[in-house]
């Protein structure tokens, strides 16, 4: 089975990459290889001074909150376009938590959008895109 990794955080370039990841699986599915889509939400870890405030178990239902509701959109998609997929959440270093993924799943490529949410959210994209090119040994798919 082909296993397309993409790293979704709720922002348009990433449900465009999501949107051309259905594609490509109805292709291959169509000429007889099976494929699924692997989405991935990746929350990076909470500043631990929030710990003084907030327990483990509040912190960890925020950050499955946040990820749910990142998730949701990408699910609903892949749901119409009738493409099988798995929904994933890692808490980590994003780019970091995206490579483990690749390695952990044995993914075969990646779609991944250009950008992030907002301006900073593009900066740190960015920068995660770039580290992802760069340590993981799957071809990689950018998406404008």
């Amino acid at each position: 089975m082909q296993k397309i990794l993409v790293p979704v955080d709720g922002s348009d370039y990433a449900l465009r990459a999501v949107q051309y990841a259905g594609s490509m699986v109805k292709s291959v599915v169509r000429s007889g290889t099976p494929a699924q889509i692997h989405l991935l939400n990746v929350q990076e870890h909470l500043d631990g001074k929030i710990q003084a405030y907030l327990s483990l178990d509040k912190i960890k239902a925020m950050e499955t909150a946040a990820a749910d509701q990142v998730l949701q959109p990408a699910k609903r998609m892949l749901e119409e376009l009738d493409v099988p997929y798995i929904a994933s959440t890692r808490i980590g270093p994003i780019a970091k938590s995206i490579v483990d993924y690749v390695q952990d799943e044995k993914c075969d490529c990646i779609v991944m959008g250009t950008h992030g949410r907002g301006a900073l959210g593009n900066l740190i994209l960015g920068s995660t895109m770039n580290k992802v090119i760069h340590l993981v040994h799957v071809p990689v798919t950018l998406i404008r």
